[in-house]
């Protein structure tokens, strides 16, 4: 019997050809991760280059000035890109993976080229959690709708009661046969996206493979369930199919819908504006006033003064550029906690839908979430602080080009490493899976 459903099943040319779909769709996918990082890593590089030509330019045209120079000169601070974040491409194609920076106002310079809300990406690129997430359960579906209703309707099922003396044993090795054809599509897609991407064997990737097989089984189990309902074929697939497009369309859009709701967000656009403002009236405004400010701020430099009567000094113009991002600094805070909350909320959310927990956690795993860009701006921030507060004496003394050893001043990156919680990684999947399970095998022993 076991022989007779393997050859059903490999004989079966629609089932094969569904596989190779699966297949190839998956090496697209894994094509575009890889581009995605050739990309940019290119950027990266050529980043660098245009970073030591900037330096080189304007020093050599503004030597004797070393604030008339800065005020030019951008560094770069790159965000990390692991090679696992080609199989999650996430919000990078949203967020670049690096920014540079001039030691002026940061605020302007964060989102003077960005104003959309990074929690709005639409369903993504076709990289290889698309795949996954998307098509890997409507092969699954189509696979496993009619495992019983086709039984009943060509009249076989009655035939089958007679032979067997347990129908439930037919039916899982009937699925497990279909779910070892598409573990084994997943596994390959695995070992090729290893072999091509050169990703770390670590418990980052480990875990990424793990809940996509999570996932895989967890349709599975949804099959199981659905189709011991002993509905017929045409209903089943279309039960399968508005449990598909619910949880991977109408309720994550009506949710996101209601979260942005709830945590409205227009500080990135209010901080711009507040930055900008607060520095452009500087220029009407006393000078004396403003330095206090910064002398508050920063007391070791107290000792470089500013006249009123001064017509202009790079002390006072750096001074007041600082002022505008104090000004805009409450409004930056805000956009961060609102969008961490919305990203708390999806998560959430996420327990609840075993596509949109494997979409997130996809990403945090790969480092291409809204948790790792708020960390980057974070640092961000602390990497133009270290730039100002390294060339402000200098700058503030009057110092030239020369003072500077240019040479250290090279490309900086940005890691950041959280740690795995592998009970919220997992265990959504092993509930649902084992709630389904549970409730197709009550449906099924009225089957026996």
């Amino acid at each position: 019997m076991n022989h007779y459903l393997y050859t059903q099943f490999y004989r079966n040319k629609a089932y094969i050809i569904a596989l190779l779909f699966l297949f190839l769709a998956g090496l697209m996918a894994i094509y575009t991760g890889k581009k995605f990082l050739d990309r940019n890593e290119d950027i990266i590089s050529r980043s660098g280059e245009f970073q030591k030509e900037s330096i080189e330019r304007n020093i050599k045209f503004h030597k004797d000035d070393l604030g008339l120079a800065l005020y030019y000169i951008k560094f770069n601070l790159v965000n990390e890109t692991p090679e696992l974040a080609a199989l999650n491409i996430g919000m990078r194609d949203l967020n670049p993976s690096i920014q540079g920076v001039t030691i002026r106002n940061l605020e302007e310079q964060r989102y003077n080229s960005d104003f959309y809300n990074p929690a709005n990406a639409a369903v993504g690129n076709f990289d290889f959690s698309f795949v996954v997430v998307f098509l890997f359960p409507l092969v699954i579906v189509a696979f496993c709708y009619n495992l019983i209703s086709e039984e009943e309707e060509r009249g076989t099922w009655k035939l089958l009661s007679v032979q067997s003396g347990n129908l439930t044993k037919i039916l899982d090795h009937k699925m497990l046969i279909r779910f070892l054809a598409i573990t084994l599509i997943y596994t390959a897609l695995i070992i090729i996206s290893w072999v091509w991407l050169s990703i770390p064997l670590d418990r980052y990737y480990l875990a990424f493979i793990i809940i996509g097989l999570l996932y895989i089984i967890f349709w599975f189990a949804l099959c199981r369930w659905i189709i011991s309902f002993r509905k017929s074929s045409a209903q089943n697939a279309l039960i399968l199919l508005i449990v598909w497009v619910s949880i991977n369309f109408i309720i994550p859009m009506g949710s996101n819908i209601l979260i942005q709701k709830l945590y409205p967000v227009h500080e990135s656009l209010k901080a711009v504006m507040q930055q900008r403002e607060g520095y452009h009236n500087k220029w009407d405004e006393a000078k004396q006033p403003t330095m206090e400010k910064f002398y508050k701020v920063y007391p070791q430099y107290r000792k470089f003064t500013v006249q009123e009567s001064d017509a202009f000094t790079w002390t006072w113009y750096y001074a007041m550029q600082h002022m505008g991002d104090l000004e805009s600094m409450e409004s930056s805070k805000q956009y961060a906690e609102k969008m961490k909350k919305r990203n708390q909320a999806a998560i959430y959310l996420g327990y609840l839908l075993p596509n949109l927990h494997t979409q997130l956690t996809g990403s945090q795993l790969a480092k291409t979430d809204i948790n790792n860009h708020l960390q980057y701006a974070s640092g961000l921030k602390k990497f133009h602080e270290g730039k100002r507060l390294f060339f402000y004496p200098l700058i503030f003394s009057g110092k030239n080009t020369e003072s500077v050893n240019w040479k250290l001043q090279d490309i900086q990156t940005f890691r950041f490493s959280e740690q795995l919680k592998f009970l919220q990684l997992f265990l959504p999947y092993l509930v649902f899976i084992m709630l389904l399970i549970i409730l197709s095998q009550i449906k099924y022993r009225k089957l026996c």
